[in-house]
């Protein structure tokens, strides 16, 4: 492989007559590192201010081009992206910094300035396509977000693959010949028709790296030697593809591969148009489910937009059983996580192009496949609330896991899942309309209030346990418009809870059978499982 060659560093000197001062000011900027992206750099301004008698500094403004991916030569209408990134600046320290990127931009933009700890720029010195900055040290780096490297990556699945119940498959090699190597993580000694599977993989557009902080804390939670981990092992057969595009995360591209074809929109083609790596996807989807289909595929990626969300395929693309099941898993993944919510969905046809599509073509209802986007920014469009950062990508991720098991009824210790009983007594009707998002084949309405449903579980461990009950939101999608915002409003429309709600904190005084009564609030109230949360030693 020929090494990435970049036309940095860059000198940028002002205007004549402050070349006195200038050589003192002099401000370089390259990209000649793995990952590093950066197009031109062109000085717009230059002055000094003094601020104190002994303090005075100079102001230095710049506009940034992006680096543009290879023109597609499939897909020859769309335009080269530019949305990623990742540069060095050196000779800042104490400078006043104006940076205007002219193709992409996020808020409170990522730095470090040592290449290793990251952490993100505050609202006012970063709004969105511009940075304001005086910056402490000589050298700093700028992304659009913390990278995740190809050669992380490679740590990140040494580290995995030397776990109990993990093995590795290079399912093939990307066009600069890269290896695409597959995850297998489940126990082997538990029977596979046993298990529920699923499929995930991520970064065909390598430049959103969140998605990858969002698969590593997943992976981290299904790989521990943890009584959640083993158990998860022993229920779930799940096949993991983290780097979906080798070369684009290796060369520092925004959303194409090493040939300048966007590998997302690429599945639907003849095998001539179709590139390596989106053969080598196909070739592995066809040889995992030729005896049985996948229960659940994700694809993670991460998008400019202020909040986090799930495509969602519409009924009229599908089917209305399919689109019911996506609005239940998705809203358990909103349950018990800040990053998240019903109303931030989003909503597209499912189409032969993207991976969902071929598993909808070979499988319909019978696999719920869908896209993650983790964000950039803020959560929820929030701007006052909550900021992605890895720590809470990573939770993220472990959610997102939890709530596989959740969703096909799965129980992990310390987290109990309770199906509603098979006979119901007076007072209640079957929900099963597909309208209305629910666990299991059905859910329950109360006809009258006080109606009572007993819940039973036998061998539940001793200790103090919270009680959440699923409830049924409504399995919406907007006419006009991909998000469930009213273009001519400005309005939300809330779909509902979709999720768990807290009912009460009990106690299982011993080991043995668990028994719950539960009691309709109102006619039309809804019953649905349960699920127990073993209480932390401090609440116990």
């Amino acid at each position: 492989m020929t090494p990435m060659k970049s036309r940095f560093p860059i000198v940028m000197l002002a205007a004549a007559m402050l070349l006195t001062w200038n050589t003192r000011a002099q401000v370089r900027f390259d990209a000649d590192f793995e990952g590093g992206s950066l197009g031109t750099v062109e000085l717009l301004d230059s002055t000094r201010f003094v601020i104190t008698p002994g303090d005075t500094v100079t102001h230095l403004s710049y506009l940034i081009t992006g680096k543009h991916d290879p023109d597609n030569p499939i897909d020859t209408s769309l335009a080269a992206s530019a949305n990623w990134y990742y540069f060095r600046m050196t000779g800042v320290k104490d400078k006043q910094i104006f940076l205007t990127q002219r193709d992409n931009g996020v808020a409170r933009t990522s730095y470090s300035y040592d290449g290793r700890t990251w952490d993100h720029l505050p609202l006012a010195e970063s709004t969105g396509r511009h940075i304001r900055k005086r910056f402490e040290h000589d050298t700093v780096y700028i992304a659009l977000y913390t990278p995740y490297t190809w050669s992380y990556h490679l740590r990140r699945m040494n580290t995995w693959s030397a776990r109990p119940d993990v093995t590795l498959d290079t399912i093939g090699y990307s066009h600069e010949g890269r290896p695409m190597q597959l995850m297998h993580i489940t126990d082997p000694s538990v029977p596979e028709n046993q298990k529920i599977r699923i499929w995930i993989h991520g970064r065909q557009h390598p430049s959103e790296t969140p998605g990858s902080y969002l698969l590593d804390g997943l992976i981290d939670y299904l790989t521990a030697d943890t009584p959640e981990g083993r158990s998860l092992r022993q229920q779930i057969d799940a096949y993991i593809l983290p780097i979906a595009n080798p070369d684009g995360v290796a060369n520092g591209l925004s959303r194409s591969n090493a040939l300048g074809v966007n590998q997302e929109i690429n599945f639907g083609r003849s095998d001539d148009s179709t590139v390596v790596e989106v053969r080598v996807m196909k070739r592995a989807f066809e040889r995992l489910t030729k005896d049985r289909p996948f229960d659940l595929v994700l694809n993670s990626h991460s998008q400019l937009a202020e909040s986090a969300t799930f495509w969602m395929h519409r009924r009229t693309s599908t089917s209305p059983v399919y689109f019911r099941k996506l609005w239940t898993y998705t809203g358990l993944v909103c349950s018990q996580n800040p990053c998240i919510r019903p109303e931030d969905m989003n909503f597209s046809d499912v189409a032969p192009r993207y991976a969902e599509g071929w598993f909808w073509d070979h499988a319909g209802d019978n696999t719920v496949a869908l896209t993650i986007e983790t964000t950039y920014n803020c959560y929820s469009f929030d701007r006052d609330g909550l900021w992605a950062d890895n720590e809470n990508i990573r939770q993220f991720g472990e959610r997102t896991m939890q709530a596989i098991a959740e969703y096909f009824g799965l129980s992990l210790p310390g987290r109990y899942v309770i199906e509603t009983p098979e006979q119901m007594k007076n007072g209640w009707q079957i929900i099963n309309d597909d309208a209305h998002s629910y666990l299991g084949t059905e859910a329950w309405r109360a006809t009258k209030k006080g109606a009572r449903i007993n819940y039973r579980m036998d061998n539940l461990p001793a200790g103090r346990y919270e009680v959440y009950q699923f409830v049924p939101g409504h399995c919406i999608e907007p006419e006009h418009s991909y998000n469930l915002k009213d273009p001519e409003t400005g309005k939300w429309t809330d779909p509902g809870v979709h999720g768990w709600v807290y009912l009460e904190t009990v106690e299982q005084p011993s080991d043995g059978r668990f028994r719950y009564s539960y009691k309709a609030k109102v006619a039309g109230d809804t019953a649905d499982a349960l699920l127990l949360i073993l209480c932390p030693p401090s609440k116990q």
